[in-house]
C-alpha cells in the first residue's frame, strides 16, 4: 500500500467506512456477542484512522483521543448495566465523531487543491458521513420512542445500526422504498431534512468541484 499522504488520505478513510458498514450488516445478520464486540472494535479503528487520515489541527486529535476511551468505557458499561443513559451516551459519542469528520474534511474536499481521484473519493466519503450522522440521530430517536419508525425492530444498537443506515441512505438519496417509515413528527422532521440536505449536497459538490477545476486551469 502507498504511504499515507494528502494524495490518498481519503481512500484510507473511505475504506474504513466501507468496513464499518459491512461489519454493521454482518452484525445485523448474525447478531451475537462476538460480532457486536467486533463492531465496536471497528468503530475504534475508524476513530484511529480519522486521526491518521485527516490533516487537521491538534484540537481535533485531542478530541479523538478523548472519544476513544470514552466510547470503549461506555460500551462496556452498556453491556453490564441496563437503562438508556449509557446507550444514549454511546450514540452521542458517535454523533460527535461523525460531525467532527464532516467538519474537518469539508474544507479539504471542497476548497483546497485541484480535482484528483483522492478528492472525488473524499466527496463520496463526506456523502456517506452525512448518511451516518442521520443514522445515529434516528437511533437516538428510536432509543426514546421504539415506535418512531414502522417496519423495524431493534434489539441492540449494534444489530440495529445497519437497518437504520439502510433507511438513512435511502432517504439521503431520496429513493424512498417505503418499507421503513417515520411514525412521529420528530422522526418525520429529520427524515425530510435529510432528503433536503442530500439534494443540496449534490448541487454544492458538483459546483465546488467544477470551480476548483476551473481555478486550476486558470492558474496554468
Amino acid at each position: 500500500m502507498k504511504p499515507l499522504s494528502r494524495k490518498n488520505n481519503f481512500a484510507y478513510l473511505f475504506a474504513s467506512l466501507l468496513l464499518f458498514l459491512l461489519t454493521a450488516a454482518v452484525v445485523a445478520e448474525f447478531s451475537n456477542v462476538f460480532s457486536e464486540g467486533a463492531f465496536s472494535l471497528i468503530i475504534v479503528l475508524m476513530l484511529i484512522t480519522s486521526i491518521r487520515t485527516l490533516h487537521t489541527d491538534t484540537t481535533w486529535k485531542r478530541i479523538i483521543f478523548v472519544l476513544l476511551p470514552v466510547f470503549v468505557i461506555l460500551n462496556i458499561l452498556e453491556h453490564f448495566f441496563s437503562g438508556k443513559v449509557y446507550l444514549f451516551l454511546v450514540l452521542v459519542t458517535l454523533l460527535v465523531f461523525f460531525i467532527g469528520i464532516v467538519a474537518k474534511a469539508f474544507r479539504q474536499v471542497l476548497f483546497e487543491g485541484d480535482i484528483d481521484a483522492n478528492k472525488l473519493i473524499g466527496s463520496l466519503t463526506l456523502y456517506m458521513m452525512l448518511g451516518l450522522i442521520w443514522t445515529v440521530i434516528y437511533m437516538i430517536i428510536l432509543l426514546f420512542d421504539p415506535t418512531a419508525f414502522s417496519g423495524i425492530e431493534i434489539h441492540s444498537w449494534q444489530a440495529g445500526f445497519s437497518h437504520m443506515a439502510y433507511y438513512s441512505f435511502i432517504t439521503l438519496t431520496t429513493l424512498g422504498y417505503g418499507d421503513i417509515l417515520p411514525k412521529n413528527h420528530i422522526a418525520e422532521f429529520f427524515a425530510y431534512m435529510e432528503a433536503v440536505i442530500g439534494v443540496f449536497y449534490m448541487a454544492i459538490i458538483v459546483s465546488s468541484l467544477i470551480s476548483l477545476r476551473l481555478n486550476a486551469l486558470n492558474r496554468r
